[in-house]
């Protein structure tokens, strides 16, 4: 066994494997059944508006989900891809971000018209960024800020990091396939897999989950602060 073979077993040793998988999927599918049964479950009078609820889970089911995968065996962060990172990585993000969400109106003028009645999908969130100054700053930083930090800790720390010992972009592809279907066949899943392709990409290139982390943020939050701000 040469010295090259031995150091690519001990990066797979280190990386998510089928135990860290498994756990991850399974706690994420229990969090975010008990989530999404508690958030329709609200009183009416609720401080908590559905949209703002609905992106709570969103956040809280996958770093759930993420944290028990870290405690299965491997216990190290940084083998999930949350490391310090070059600051020019985070600054290509935020420009990855702001570019998806400019590219948000033409990818869904492509592609609403193959899921007819899907529109409403995102209204709780829009309801929620449009209902004050308040609920828009509650609202960004949930779904600006958890959401994000929660999918890619899932997603990407686990998901991508696992499949990756089958090449970039097994890795890059199928996490992002993964992460646009939980997302539902609606008119959100063409735009959730453009990031979650972009943010794997980011993740292989630069080692790190934080630039992924920070697309989804920009992209999230720009898509928040618009609804709040033209109430549309």
């Amino acid at each position: 066994m040469n010295a090259t073979h031995e150091i690519a077993q001990a990066r797979d040793c280190r990386r998510p494997g089928w135990p860290e998988l498994g756990v991850a999927v399974l706690t994420a599918a229990v969090l975010y059944l008990v989530g999404s049964v508690i958030a329709l479950r609200l009183p009416a009078d609720s401080p908590v508006s559905p949209g703002q609820a609905n992106f709570l889970v969103s956040g809280l089911a996958p770093l759930g989900a993420f944290a028990a995968a870290l405690l299965v065996r491997i216990r190290d962060v940084g083998s999930f891809g949350m490391r310090r990172v070059h600051p020019g990585w985070l600054l290509v993000g935020v420009a990855a971000g702001l570019a998806y969400f400019g590219l948000s109106w033409p990818i869904s003028a492509l592609f609403d018209p193959f899921f007819p009645g899907s529109e409403s999908v995102q209204q709780s969130y829009r309801d929620a960024a449009g209902a004050g100054v308040l609920s828009l700053v509650v609202t960004i930083a949930l779904g600006g800020v958890l959401t994000p930090l929660g999918e890619e800790a899932l997603f990407r720390g686990v998901i991508a990091n696992f499949l990756f010992r089958w090449g970039s972009w097994a890795g890059v592809l199928v996490s992002a396939a993964v992460f646009a279907l939980a997302h539902g066949l609606n008119a959100v899943m063409p735009l959730a897999f453009a990031v979650g392709l972009g943010a794997g990409i980011l993740l292989r290139f630069s080692g790190s989950l934080w630039p992924g982390v920070v697309v989804h943020t920009v992209y999230n939050s720009a898509g928040i602060l618009y609804h709040g701000i033209t109430g549309g």
